[in-house]
């Protein structure tokens, strides 16, 4: 079989490489090219590894696309005041989407990455299940890959520890990545640069100073501009004198006001979702139990869907969750599968 590998330039993404090398699979290895300043680094260390295991390297320039649709996609997000997760949205439409067209177009069978994921076949129906590593499943951001994307996607490293992947990379000699420090945050930004991202790319008035008010309507001084927070933050609202620690509970972006409360007020027995994205293709016809994550690794929460029209669900829990996040993705599980999920909104 002919695999293409996406290759990152990280310790995982070379050990999968290595794996299928291994397994007498022919291989070859692909960079994704997004116009980010890590990339020539990233192109470096891949290009080691390659070489190392005797395979050729492909950089593939997909930054126009990412720009097009994955930037846009999170900026758009942050007018319509909410907090986006683009690496969600990148791995159908640029890794699975873009990039995976191209690796087909060039005689592979199949694309290889690194994702701690597994994919199964029942029944002529492709099934994405967590990592067995639990401390590293990366299926919530893999939820919106479709039939035809999980049937062409390999993930050796769904069946293994990362303490597993580094032992393998250490007695390969693979010097280029085996202390590289793992990526964190989104490759589109530099560390610890969101906000100037964003007032770089979105206009003045979307950083206006407004009100920040409790859910009683009090006022408790001014913000310095939405998109500086997110759901649950406490730490740089800057109000005092209060009797107990206060929260963002959400922006309100048509009076431009930060809603703060008490940690109490954050927790919630249900959500709503839209922007929908199944594995199977289609929705559940009945109301379903099932567990939710709200967030990369968070706690399986016991839920009960409901489908409330052609793109929209009602998740109830069992008991009231913490911190829900307009705009970042609610992933269902039965056990280890992957049901699908969406977009939460507070309606």
């Amino acid at each position: 079989m002919k695999v293409a590998i996406a290759m990152s330039g990280g310790i995982d993404s070379s050990v999968t490489a290595a794996i299928l090398k291994e397994q007498g699979h022919e291989c070859f290895g692909v960079h994704l090219d997004l116009g980010n300043a890590c990339t020539a680094d990233n192109v470096r260390d891949a290009t080691a590894i390659c070489d190392q295991i005797g395979i050729k390297l492909h950089v593939i320039d997909l930054a126009d696309a990412f720009k097009g649709k994955i930037i846009k996609y999170y900026l758009d997000a942050y007018k319509r005041g909410e907090t986006p997760n683009p690496c969600i949205m990148c791995n159908p439409e640029i890794k699975f989407g873009e990039l995976l067209e191209q690796v087909l177009e060039m005689g592979a069978d199949c694309m290889a990455t690194g994702h701690y994921a597994r994919v199964t076949e029942n029944n002529g129906e492709y099934e994405l299940h967590r990592g067995v590593d639990d401390t590293k499943d990366q299926t919530y951001f893999l939820y919106r890959l479709n039939q035809d994307q999980l049937s062409r996607a390999i993930f050796p490293l769904g069946g293994t520890r990362k303490t597993e992947t580094r032992k393998k990379a250490k007695d390969l000699g693979f010097t280029a990545v085996v202390n590289k420090q793992e990526s964190s945050g989104m490759c589109f930004i530099p560390e610890k640069t969101y906000a100037e991202f964003l007032k770089k790319n979105l206009a003045d008035s979307y950083f206006k100073e407004g009100l920040i008010v409790d859910t009683e309507g009090n006022k408790h001084g001014r913000h310095m501009g939405l998109p500086n927070y997110t759901c649950g933050q406490r730490k740089g609202i800057r109000v005092g004198g209060l009797a107990k620690a206060h929260y963002v509970i959400k922006a309100d972006h048509e009076k431009n006001e930060l809603v703060i409360g008490t940690d109490e007020q954050l927790w919630r027995n249900e959500i709503t979702a839209d922007n929908l994205s199944f594995i199977s293709g289609e929705l559940p016809k009945e109301p379903t139990q099932c567990y939710a994550r709200i967030r990369h690794l968070g706690t399986l929460h016991p839920v009960m869907l409901h489908i409330t029209g052609e793109d929209s669900l009602t998740a109830v829990f069992d008991k009231p969750v913490r911190a829900f996040t307009e705009g970042q993705s609610i992933v269902f599980y039965d056990k280890s599968k992957v049901i699908g999920g969406g977009i939460m909104r507070f309606g």
